[in-house]
C-alpha cells in the first residue's frame, strides 16, 4: 500500500510517546494551513510511551502538577484538567492540586486527551492519523521523504520528525544467565514480574535513582514485607523533592565554566554557602536548570564526556528527585531496617534454584550472595545508537541518513534539531525531538525541555509554509 499526502502539507512523526504526541499537538494548535499528520506508533494509545504506560497508581510524575502544563501560556492548564477529569479516572483530588504529583498513567491520559482535542479542533481541515506500526526505513530526498513501515506500507511526506524515545539495552553478559528466571525483573514496570517477587525474603535492586523508588513503591503496595538491598556504583542515593526556595542565579553572576571541574567547583561553593545560610541545597537545580543548554553547548566533547563519566551520577540524583508520596515507601522501609544501600558494582548473576546468586564488588572486596529476587532499576535508557538493536535505528545508521553524535549520546543534529547525515549534510526536512538529541542538548528528556523543543519545532516547520506553498497545496 502506498500513501501520498500531497493534498496537505504532510508530516510523519515516528514515535507516539510524549514527545511525538506533544509535537502533533503544537502543530495542530498553531497551524493556519492544512496539515496531514501521521504518527507511527505500535502502542494502542498515543501520548504514553514507556514512562506513561505504567498503570501502577504509585508511579508518580516527579514534579508538581503546576509545572507540567502542556501549554506554558496557560500554566494552570493541567491543574484545571485534573480538577475536571481526575475523579472519573479513579484519582482522588488533593486539596492543593497544583502542588500534587499525579500518577504517571493519569498524566499520559491528559496528553492523550489533549491530542484528541487538538485533532478535533484543528483549523484549516487538518487531519491526524495513527498507524499502529513501527518504521522500518527512511529514504530522504531534497523535498520529500519516503517512510516504510514494518507492515509494508509506504508513506511520502514533506517532513519527518524522529520522536523515538528511549531504548532498552540488550541484556549484558552478566545478566543473560538470569534473563528468563522467574526471580528476575528486567524492569521495575513489569507488573507480572513484581507480583512473582511478593513473597521473597530479600530483593536486590540494581540502581538507586528514580526507577528504584518505583520498584520499592510498587513492592510495598503489594504488601511486600522482606528486605531490599540497593546497590549503586558511585554511592549516590535519590532524595525526594522538597519545596525549596530557588538559589540565587549564581551562574549568571560570573563567567560560565568551560570545564567539568570548574563547574563542580562553582556548584560546591554555592552549596556550602547555602548550607551556611541554613538553606536547602535543593534550590540549586532550580537555579542551574535554565543554563543547562548553554553550559552543554559552550564546551567541547572532551568536557562533555568528562561530565558524563564523572558527574552524571551526581547530576541525576540532584536534578531528578522523587515524588514525595512514592518516596515515603523508601523512607518507611529504611526506618523499619528493611532497606540497605551499598556502594557496589554488579559483577555476575546466575540461577541458584528458585533464587539468584549475585556477585558484587565493593570497596571492601568481592562477595557472592543469594537473593529471592532481583529488579533492574537502572532505567533502561540506552542513548548510544551504535548499540541499539532496533531495526529502524540500525537502518538509519547503515543508510547514512543519520550519524551518531560525537559524544556517543543520541544522533548528530543542529542546535535546532535538524538531523545531520553521515556525510555532514543537514536534512532540512528531517528533525528530531527528545531523547535522540541527548548529545546536542543534554537535558532533553524531561517534560519541560521536550515541551520547549516541541513548540520550537512546530514553529520551524510551520514557518516553512510560505504563501506560495499555501497556494500550491
Amino acid at each position: 500500500m502506498h500513501a501520498d499526502l500531497r493534498s496537505h502539507h504532510s508530516i510523519v512523526i515516528v514515535g507516539g510517546g510524549f514527545a511525538g504526541a506533544l509535537t502533533a499537538i503544537k502543530l495542530l494548535d498553531r497551524t493556519e494551513v492544512p496539515l496531514s499528520i501521521t504518527i507511527l506508533e505500535p502502542r494502542e494509545e498515543l501520548g504514553r510511551g514507556v514512562a506513561y504506560s505504567t498503570t501502577e497508581a504509585v508511579h508518580l510524575v516527579n514534579g508538581p502538577a503546576g509545572t507540567f502544563s502542556l501549554h506554558p501560556e496557560e500554566p494552570d492548564h493541567l491543574t484545571r484538567w485534573l480538577a475536571d477529569n481526575a475523579s472519573r479516572y479513579g484519582w482522588t483530588l488533593p486539596a492543593d492540586i497544583s502542588a500534587s504529583f499525579p500518577p504517571r498513567h493519569l498524566f499520559g491520559t491528559y496528553v492523550r486527551d489533549e491530542l484528541s482535542r487538538a485533532s478535533a479542533q484543528a483549523r484549516a481541515g487538518s487531519t491526524l492519523r495513527h498507524i499502529r506500526s513501527s518504521a522500518s526505513e527512511l529514504i530522504a530526498a531534497p523535498h520529500r521523504v519516503r517512510m516504510k513501515t514494518e507492515d509494508g506500507e509506504q508513506i511520502e511526506a514533506d517532513e519527518v520528525v524522529l520522536a523515538l524515545g528511549v531504548f532498552q539495552p540488550d541484556p549484558a553478559p552478566r545478566e543473560a544467565p538470569v534473563a528468563g528466571h522467574t526471580a528476575f525483573a528486567a524492569s521495575p514496570w513489569d507488573a507480572a514480574a513484581l507480583d512473582r517477587l511478593r513473597e521473597a525474603e530479600e530483593i536486590l535492586l540494581i540502581g538507586s535513582s528514580l526507577s528504584m523508588v518505583d520498584a520499592v513503591a510498587s513492592m510495598e503496595a503489594r504488601g511486600f514485607g522482606g528486605k531490599y538491598h540497593v546497590i549503586s556504583r558511585r554511592g549516590q542515593f535519590i532524595e525526594d523533592r522538597r519545596d525549596a526556595e530557588p538559589a540565587r542565579d549564581f551562574l549568571a553572576e560570573q563567567a560560565f565554566p568551560t570545564t567539568a571541574r570548574s563547574l563542580l567547583s562553582i556548584v560546591k561553593s554555592e552549596r556550602r554557602a547555602l548550607a551556611a545560610a541554613g538553606k536547602d541545597w535543593q534550590g540549586l537545580p532550580i537555579a542551574i536548570r535554565p543554563h543547562i543548554l548553554t553550559l552543554w553547548q559552550k564546551v567541547d566533547d572532551v568536557e562533555r564526556l568528562r561530565f558524563a563519566r564523572h558527574l552524571r551520577a551526581f547530576w541525576d540524583v540532584t536534578a531528578h528527585r522523587a515524588a514525595p508520596d512514592s518516596y515515603r515507601a523508601v523512607t518507611q522501609a529504611i526506618a523499619e531496617g528493611r532497606l540497605r544501600h551499598q556502594t557496589a558494582r554488579l559483577i555476575a548473576m546466575k540461577p541458584a534454584g528458585r533464587r539468584i546468586s549475585a556477585t558484587l564488588k565493593s570497596r571492601t572486596g568481592v562477595e557472592t550472595r543469594s537473593f529471592g529476587g532481583v529488579i533492574d532499576c537502572r532505567g533502561h535508557q540506552l542513548h548510544d545508537w551504535r548499540r541499539i538493536s532496533d531495526p529502524f535505528v540500525r537502518s538509519l545508521l547503515e543508510s547514512g541518513e543519520v550519524r551518531p553524535h560525537s559524544t556517543g549520546f543520541g544522533i548528530d543534529a543542529t542546535v535546532d534539531g535538524d538531523i545531520i547525515s553521515e556525510e555532514g549534510r543537514i536534512h532540512r526536512n528531517i528533525s528530531a525531538i527528545g531523547h535522540p538529541l541527548r548529545g546536542v542538548a543534554w537535558e532533553s528528556s524531561s517534560i519541560t525541555e521536550q515541551r520547549a523543543q516541541a513548540i520550537a519545532l512546530a514553529d520551524r516547520i510551520l514557518g516553512k509554509l510560505t504563501p506560495l506553498a499555501l497556494v500550491a497545496s
